[in-house]
């Protein structure tokens, strides 16, 4: 038994169709090859078979079983993660740079803290030889005003900088969503095709772009997951931080709103919290968050973990407005140098419970130990204490702010905020034990402007003990007209020299005794020996408190563009790799083109030979 009499022409017909299909695909390729993300397409064949009889099967043609996509998982997951960690660093490096140009001073002649505290000083070096003089006496109140200006220009820069930062983790969220949606979209139109037998090869290209993108905003996994027995379409999942962001046609967008507590003292209003709009929650500060966004949080809120923490303790009570009030003692943090919590609208922890407070008080303990007296926004009705009295009578740790293990603009401004504070201290204290031109005591030489109405304080004196009186986070006004506090209340942010000597120069005490129209000049040279006092800071005099910080800031900032140089080449040797399975080369689609076309040719004259078979079989044997 033979073959019927025109499968001839079938087995040609087959062939034209198959080879143009694949000259189709192999020019497709060549018209993107530069196109990004495009995978190399390729025609799958397989030969058509025709049974005879139950032991033999003769070839009737040949088919195009599938047009394959060339791309490889492992790749597309690796590029992704090495996308999010290369993002993730060179987002450090910029805003450590941008940091390290403030702060940093490469030389004499730029700028930096360090070189304008050496300017300060120099010219009290040089006052000694002719104080008596009023030009030199305001020169030095001068210098002062410009080292001061300078320390709040620079906190001013870092407060920008958080501003700036708080900003793109608006915009990055907003393009989270954005992709999101459009990933969910493109695998709809992936199902649709695909249910009906369809090969969807790029609108798969055009999703693997989109989780590209994702990657470069935050660490991504994907999930496909084939339909049971093969029945219905595939079922595509993203996932960010371990939760849902894309499920099949549908995604859960990410939410950002202003919040109304700080975490730092020096923070800027209206820092961004995100949320998930299923009330999954969202961990900003988690190691596995990865990329652009990570680093964001990061650099606007990283304070190296330095955070205030204690034990609940005291009587939950209700003050004169209905606000809930407790105490915390054991402190981690008993010095106002070193206290950088907001005064006003912060937020801490206890338990797995935040609340938001409106201010606190400290009460300084004979041992110098603080006390701290939280007032809570919440009223105290019984509904909203009772989980707050339980955790105070558990004595549990109670943490305020936020821990980020990471130097970012608040590590820094914690850094400057010391710096000034411990040294106006010790500067006030020497200056107000000479004399001014008058005879009078001197008065405080650095000082910090109440916020609103600019005035300047009156910081307490440390008692017998050595240790200053109990404060509140918030400055009262005297009945005279005064703010008198803490040096909690001096910044970065609102240095300046006391007022009184900026109008008059004649206040600035240089007589160690009452020589009233004199100048002996003593004390002027102990106010210019604390430079070198190395028992000020914990890494010596001044200076050195000063070398450390900014040599601080070079050494992160160059691992932060070590980090990022090495993640991008990682990332695009791995890109690389991708591109040899995937990518499209001119030279070899043009020659498959070429190729095919002749196999399209050589099915042409098999149908000729086969037309003229057939011909003379009918024309010519026909009776």
């Amino acid at each position: 038994m033979g073959l019927p009499t025109f499968q001839g022409l079938e087995i040609a017909k087959s062939g034209m169709m198959t080879y143009n299909t694949a000259m189709q695909t192999a020019a497709h390729n060549l018209a993107n090859v530069g196109t990004r993300g495009y995978s190399r397409q390729v025609v799958k064949t397989n030969a058509h078979t025709t049974a005879i009889s139950s032991i033999k099967v003769m070839g009737s043609g040949v088919y195009v079983q599938d047009v394959e996509r060339q791309r490889t998982e492992y790749y597309d997951t690796k590029y992704a993660r090495m996308n999010t960690s290369y993002n993730r660093y060179a987002t450090h490096a910029y805003y450590l740079n941008e940091v390290q140009r403030k702060l940093y001073a490469a030389d004499e002649t730029t700028g930096g803290i360090t070189n304008a505290f050496d300017v300060f000083c120099s010219q009290l070096t040089a006052l000694p030889n002719d104080a008596g003089e009023q030009a030199r006496r305001k020169q030095i109140t001068t210098y002062g005003i410009t080292f001061t200006s300078f320390i709040q220009e620079t906190a001013s820069y870092l407060q920008d900088l958080q501003s700036e930062a708080n900003t793109e983790i608006k915009s990055c969220v907003e393009q989270i969503n954005a992709i999101a949606e459009k990933i969910a979209s493109v695998t709809k139109q992936i199902n649709m095709i695909e249910a009906y037998g369809g090969s969807a090869n790029d609108l798969r290209d055009q999703r693997t772009v989109l989780i590209d993108d994702l990657s470069e905003l935050c660490d991504v996994s994907v999930l496909e997951e084939k339909p049971q027995e093969g029945v219905g379409t595939n079922r595509f999942y993203v996932y960010v931080d371990g939760a849902t962001l894309v499920d099949g046609f549908e995604y859960t967008p990410l939410i950002v709103t202003e919040s109304e507590n700080k975490k730092n003292i020096n923070d800027i209003n209206g820092l961004y919290e995100v949320r998930w709009s299923d009330g999954t929650p969202f961990h900003p500060y988690s190691e596995t968050l990865g990329g652009k966004l990570q680093a964001l949080f990061e650099v606007r809120d990283g304070n190296n973990g330095a955070v205030l923490s204690g034990n609940a303790t005291g009587k939950l009570e209700a003050n004169d407005e209905g606000n809930l009030t407790f105490s915390m003692n054991n402190a981690t943090v008993n010095d106002v140098n070193l206290l950088n919590i907001p005064a006003t609208d912060g937020e801490l922890t206890i338990g797995n419970v935040t609340y938001g407070y409106d201010h606190f008080d400290v009460t300084v303990e004979d041992d110098g130990s603080f006390t701290y007296t939280f007032t809570l926004k919440m009223k105290g009705t019984p509904q909203q204490a009772v989980s707050l009295n339980n955790a105070i009578n558990a004595k549990k740790t109670v943490t305020v702010g936020k821990q980020v293990e990471y130097k970012g603009v608040p590590y820094y401004m914690a850094q400057i905020n010391e710096f000034v504070r411990t040294y106006a201290q010790e500067f006030n204290d020497l200056h107000k034990e000479g004399y001014d031109v008058y005879g009078n005591h001197g008065i405080d030489f650095f000082n910090a402007q109440v916020p609103l109405t600019g005035d300047n304080y009156i910081f307490t004196k440390k008692d017998a003990n050595g240790h200053y009186s109990s404060f509140s986070s918030v400055a009262e006004r005297e009945p005279n007209g005064s703010y008198t506090g803490s040096y909690y209340y001096m910044t970065a942010v609102n240095i300046c020299v006391t007022k009184d000597l900026q109008w008059d120069e004649n206040l600035f005490a240089c007589n160690e005794a009452c020589l009233p129209g004199q100048s002996e000049n003593k004390n002027i040279l102990k106010l210019s020996g604390l430079k070198d006092d190395s028992k000020m800071f914990l890494h010596g005099a001044p200076d050195s408190f000063l070398q450390s910080f900014t040599a601080d800031i070079s050494v992160d900032c160059q691992k932060a563009f070590t980090l990022r140089d090495s993640q991008k080449n990682i990332r695009d040797a791995v890109d690389l790799q991708r591109q040899s399975v995937s990518g499209a080369d001119e030279d070899e689609e043009t020659e498959n083109v070429l190729v095919f076309q002749r196999m399209i040719f050589n099915q042409y004259k098999v149908l000729s030979v086969m037309n003229e078979v057939i011909d003379k079989l009918i024309n010519g044997t026909a009776v």
